[in-house]
């Protein structure tokens, strides 16, 4: 890091609003290819449905909601249609950090600017004027799934648990694995699988393992490109030293790194399938915070 720079500002220019996705270069992506040695296929989304998965109040359950269907026969035949023949179609209504998503780096705010020193301007209207969800939306990359949670011989981490940068590296030294400059570090804590334990229709609870503060050197030592994990948050809640969404600060605005949170890791963890090629592409939504995704990983 340059003297005086704060993490990655300005390491890729002045106007750069990708951050850390600059290191997934084609030489990169071609690597990445290499890590599909089963060709076994991980889809990492949860469903989307009103009751499916662990959403919190605040954004609102999805929903789907019918636009056209077979009552609109009349419709249909003002068309022509003949037959039978229409289509059904639905609108769907769901918050952009709900489930399974990416944080865009406009995402969270600090000192009054978000990643690489880019103002605050998020608006109403036209949502954030600088690095939108638009800017980071699509990427593939080698992957390195650290299952912290297995290496520590339990289904989950106890919620609140805050992981650090020695048990990321005990765990990565324990499956073999290497990170190079660029690769996606994925992090299974087990929430997900705690989640799933509680009495069906329960509210997903606010407090969880993830990342602690002390994480972050880990993923820049290691010059990661992004960090999803199973956890909705990244990072641990309580937040870790009390620091307000410290690690998305960290993360997301020092350090330009695109968050994936709420993937479904455990069928790659059961095959201990450590390393893949990692696709995700989110909507390209113009000014937006963050989207709902699918990633693929395939092994």
């Amino acid at each position: 890091m340059a003297e005086g720079r704060r993490g990655n500002w300005g390491r890729w220019g002045d106007d750069d609003e990708r951050g850390a996705l600059n290191l997934l270069g084609p030489e990169m992506l071609l690597r990445a290819t290499q890590a599909c040695r089963t060709g076994k296929l991980y889809s990492l989304g949860l469903p989307i449905a009103r009751a499916a998965g662990p959403v919190y109040d605040y954004r609102g359950a999805p929903q789907r909601l019918t636009l056209t269907s077979r009552a609109d026969a009349a419709m249909f035949a003002a068309y022509g249609a003949k037959d039978g023949t229409g289509s059904n179609e639905d609108v769907l209504v769901l918050a952009s950090h709900t489930l399974t998503h990416m944080d865009a780096l406009s995402h969270v705010f600090a000192e009054g600017g978000i990643y690489n020193g880019h103002a605050d301007e998020f608006a109403s209207t036209s949502g954030a004027a600088r690095c939108g969800i638009e800017k980071t939306a699509a990427f593939a990359g080698h992957a390195v799934l650290l299952d912290v949670a297995a290496h520590q011989g339990v289904d989950w981490l106890e919620p609140g648990h805050v992981i650090d940068a020695a048990q990321l590296e005990a765990c990565r030294a324990a499956q073999g694995v290497e990170l190079a400059a660029g690769d996606i570090l994925l992090v299974r804590t087990g929430w997900l699988d705690f989640y799933r334990s509680l009495p069906e229709g329960s509210s997903p609870p606010m407090e969880q393992s993830g990342l602690g503060l002390d994480a972050v050197s880990f993923v820049r030592d290691h010059d990661v490109a992004a960090v999803g994990a199973d956890n909705p948050a990244i990072e641990c809640m309580p937040f870790d030293q009390g620091e307000f969404l410290g690690v998305h600060r960290a993360l997301l605005v020092d350090l330009g790194v695109t968050l994936i949170e709420n993937l479904d890791l455990r069928a790659m963890a059961d095959d201990r399938c450590y390393e893949s090629l990692f696709c995700v592409a989110g909507l390209p939504v113009t000014g937006a915070t963050g989207s709902p995704v699918n990633p693929i990983a395939i092994g």
